[in-house]
């Protein structure tokens, strides 16, 4: 059950109706060719670098938070290494022995700068609220003990994925994420 079956039903029942029923839905026809526009620069191929990048960051939040590796490594380029020596095997153990050691983890997350560089390379500046319990907003950090960090990403765009290719992190402050 996709768009294209939602509008052909839409039609179906506006053009199927007798004709004195027609100026009615006349009415909506500018409501429809609203949503056909906007569903179709929604699902378009044609994002920014900037956008991709964003949802390359949502799409980590969710899977840490559903503690899905898989998920995580995928994001991961296989050039990764970082300040401390690490390649992508050694962040995949972190990321594991994180996973087994935290029962629950809520993940809050504050981008506070994408820079794009050329067509493949990304920086992005991102702050990381972690705990045990669901975090709505920075106001309850205190309470529910969260570990702030502050990331500081590099980005290369494999095919047609965005990857991390370094990382470097630090404790942040609460003000960070107001």
């Amino acid at each position: 059950m996709g768009f294209t079956w939602l509008v052909q039903e839409y039609f179906m029942s506006v053009f199927t109706r007798p004709i004195v029923g027609i100026r009615k839905h006349i009415v909506h026809a500018p409501r429809l060719f609203a949503f056909v526009f906007l569903t179709l620069v929604a699902c378009s191929k044609t994002e920014t670098p900037v956008v991709q990048v964003h949802a390359t960051i949502g799409e980590a939040q969710a899977a840490a938070e559903k503690k899905e590796l898989a998920v995580l490594k995928r994001l991961v380029s296989e050039k990764y290494r970082d300040a401390q020596g690490q390649d992508k095997r050694a962040i995949e153990a972190v990321l594991r022995y994180y996973f087994l050691r935290n029962e629950s983890i809520h993940v809050f997350t504050r981008i506070q700068s994408v820079d794009v560089a050329g067509s493949d390379q990304a920086q992005a500046v991102v702050f990381v609220a972690l705990a045990g319990q669901p975090l709505k907003s920075a106001q309850e950090f205190e309470r529910l003990r969260a570990d702030l960090y502050r990331f500081d990403l590099a980005f290369s765009k494999e095919g047609d994925r965005w990857r991390v290719v370094r990382a470097d992190w630090r404790s942040a402050e609460l003000g960070d994420f107001l």
